[in-house]
């Protein structure tokens, strides 16, 4: 009967000390970083847009997660260039290389921020659509201009918004720090 109740004892214990099987938890959080357009004096007019999201990265796990590789997927057939990259710690920001081992610790969660750069369609968004903007740069004497959160884009040109980020991604590849294997590719749509 002793051996019994340890090895159910046991067995208890080695049940509840496993690790959690919950996957790691990533969700895009309300940014309050500044959407960005970029004036093209060869195109004459907007070109680029920066479009700013901040993303959480929770682990639930009872052990350090790592991850080395992000992508942002480009859905629209303009697609952009590569994006940048940053931890946010205490609201300082920290770029992230695209090939260095980024951990998060147990039961924490990381923010990131991510700023992309969409190339507008201008047979859609022509000089016309982006006429006040592009004289406030040209009285600025500047090519960009911040021109509020992505929840004011949203408010003031939904549809803009909806054709930049049609069918974008962004990618995570996790893997098992210690062994250096195990990866596992997480994938969100993203949103706004």
């Amino acid at each position: 009967m002793k051996k019994k109740l340890t090895l159910i004892i046991l067995l208890f214990y080695i049940v509840s000390c496993k690790t959690s099987k919950e996957p790691v938890k990533i969700k895009f959080t309300n940014s309050t970083q500044e959407v960005i357009l970029f004036y093209s004096k060869k195109m004459n007019t907007v070109s680029v847009i920066s479009l700013p999201f901040d993303i959480e990265i929770i682990n639930s796990y009872s052990e350090e997660k790592a991850f080395r590789n992000y992508t942002y997927n480009y859905g629209n057939q303009l697609k952009g260039n590569p994006i940048q990259f940053y931890l946010v710690d205490n609201k300082e920001l920290i770029k992230q290389s695209f090939s260095e081992e980024k951990y998060i610790d147990s039961k924490k969660t990381n923010k990131y921020l991510i700023k992309s750069k969409h190339f507008v369609d201008t047979t859609k968004f022509n000089r016309h659509f982006f006429k006040p903007y592009i004289e406030k740069m040209q009285s600025l004497k500047q090519d960009t201009l911040n021109i509020g959160t992505i929840s004011q884009l949203k408010a003031k040109h939904k549809d803009l918004l909806d054709q930049l980020i049609k069918n974008d991604s962004v990618s995570f590849l996790f893997y098992d720090k210690k062994t250096k294997s195990g990866f596992k590719k997480e994938t969100l749509a993203v949103e706004y």
